[in-house]
C-alpha cells in the first residue's frame, strides 16, 4: 500500500516538473510545434516591454518576445523577437511597441514603416535588424499632459497679467478706428466706382468715335479705290506726270535764272562798294567832294554863283535880244 502510495507521489511531482517546464518555456515563447524564426529590432526605448510578450501582425498573434538587452554603446536597446515560420513581413517592415491592455501588459507589432510617418524609429545597426519605435506609455503621457497644464497655467498668468482694463480700453479704441477706416475706405471706393463709371463711358464715346472715324476713312477709300478704277482719272495722272515734267523744266530754267542773278547781285555789290569808298573820300575830305562838303565857305559861294545863273537865264529868256542878234541875208 506505501508503494503504490509512494508511486502515485512521483507521478504527481514527475507531472509537476513536466507542467512546471512546459509553462516555463511557454512563458519564454519556445513552441512545440513547427519552425521558428529569430527577428531583432533596434528601439531608442522600449517602455514596458518585457520577455514573453506577444509579437503581432495585423493583429495576429505571430510570436512573443524573446530577449532585451541594451546595447554595448549605451545608445539603444535591442530585443530580439521569435515568430512563426514562413510569415511574410512587410518590405518596409519596423516594430511599434504599444500597451496591449490597461493592466500594464505590452505588446510588439509589425507595420509598415510608412504608417508611422513622423515616427521617430531608431536605425538597425546590424544587416536584417528591423528599425522600432517605442509609443509613450500612461507614465509619459501623464507627465507630458502636467507639462502642458503647467505651461497653460503660466500663459494663463500672462494672458490676465497683459489684458488688463487698459488693454480692453486700447483694444475698443482700435475697433472703433478699424471700423472709421473701414468707413472711409467704403466711401472712397464708392467714389472711385463713380470716376471709374465717367472714366468708363468717355472711353466708351472715344471708342464709337473712333469706329465713326474709322468707317468714313473706309468709305473715303472705298471712293478713292472707284476714281482710280475711272478712265478719266487715268488721263488726269498722264496730265500730271506733263505738269511734273514742265515744273522741272521750269525749276532748271529758274536755277539758270538764280544764276544771272546771282552774277548781277555781285555787281550791284561792287557798286555798292565804289559807292562807299567815295563816300568815305568825301567824308574824309578828299577830292572837290570832300573839299565841298568840308569847306562851308566855297557851299556858300557855290550857292550864290547858282543864285546869280538863274538870274541869268531868267533874264536870257525875258530879253533874248539883248545876248543874241539875228541877222537875215
Amino acid at each position: 500500500m506505501s508503494e503504490k502510495r509512494d508511486a502515485l507521489v512521483g507521478v504527481v511531482i514527475i507531472a509537476a516538473l513536466v507542467v512546471i517546464a512546459a509553462g516555463t518555456l511557454w512563458l519564454e515563447g519556445s513552441s512545440f510545434s513547427g519552425e521558428r524564426t529569430e527577428v531583432a529590432a533596434v528601439f531608442h526605448e522600449v517602455g514596458q516591454i518585457k520577455s514573453g510578450n506577444p509579437v503581432k501582425l495585423r493583429g495576429v498573434r505571430i510570436g512573443r518576445v524573446q530577449e532585451v538587452e541594451v546595447l554595448a554603446d549605451g545608445s539603444g536597446v535591442r530585443v530580439h523577437f521569435r515568430i512563426q515560420d514562413g510569415i511574410r513581413l512587410p518590405e518596409d517592415a519596423a516594430v511599434v511597441l504599444s500597451p496591449e491592455s490597461f493592466f500594464g501588459d505590452w505588446q510588439a507589432e509589425i507595420h509598415p514603416r510608412t504608417r508611422f510617418p513622423h515616427a521617430d524609429f531608431a536605425d538597425p545597426r546590424e544587416a536584417g535588424e528591423l528599425p522600432g519605435y517605442a509609443l509613450p506609455d500612461i507614465s509619459q503621457l501623464t507627465a507630458t499632459a502636467d507639462r502642458i497644464s503647467e505651461n497653460l497655467a503660466e500663459l494663463t498668468d500672462r494672458v490676465g497679467i497683459a489684458f488688463s482694463d487698459e488693454t480692453a480700453r486700447n483694444i475698443a479704441s482700435l475697433i472703433g478706428n478699424v471700423e472709421e477706416v473701414t468707413e472711409r475706405l467704403s466711401d472712397l471706393v464708392t467714389q472711385q466706382a463713380a470716376s471709374f463709371t465717367d472714366v468708363t463711358d468717355d472711353v466708351r464715346r472715344a471708342t464709337q468715335g473712333i469706329g465713326d472715324a474709322a468707317l468714313e476713312a473706309q468709305v473715303a477709300l472705298t471712293r478713292m479705290n472707284q476714281l482710280f478704277a475711272q478712265a478719266a482719272t487715268g488721263d488726269a495722272l498722264d496730265d500730271l506726270v506733263a505738269l511734273a515734267a514742265n515744273l522741272r523744266i521750269l525749276s532748271e530754267g529758274l536755277q539758270d535764272t538764280n544764276v544771272t542773278v546771282q552774277s548781277m547781285a555781285s555787281r550791284v555789290d561792287s557798286a555798292f562798294t565804289a559807292l562807299d569808298r567815295v563816300v568815305e573820300r568825301a567824308e574824309s575830305g578828299e577830292g572837290s567832294l570832300g573839299r565841298l562838303l568840308a569847306d562851308p565857305t566855297m557851299a556858300a559861294g557855290m550857292e550864290g554863283t547858282l543864285a546869280e545863273l538863274q538870274v541869268l537865264l531868267q533874264d536870257i529868256r525875258e530879253n533874248p535880244r539883248r545876248y543874241l542878234r539875228l541877222s537875215i541875208f
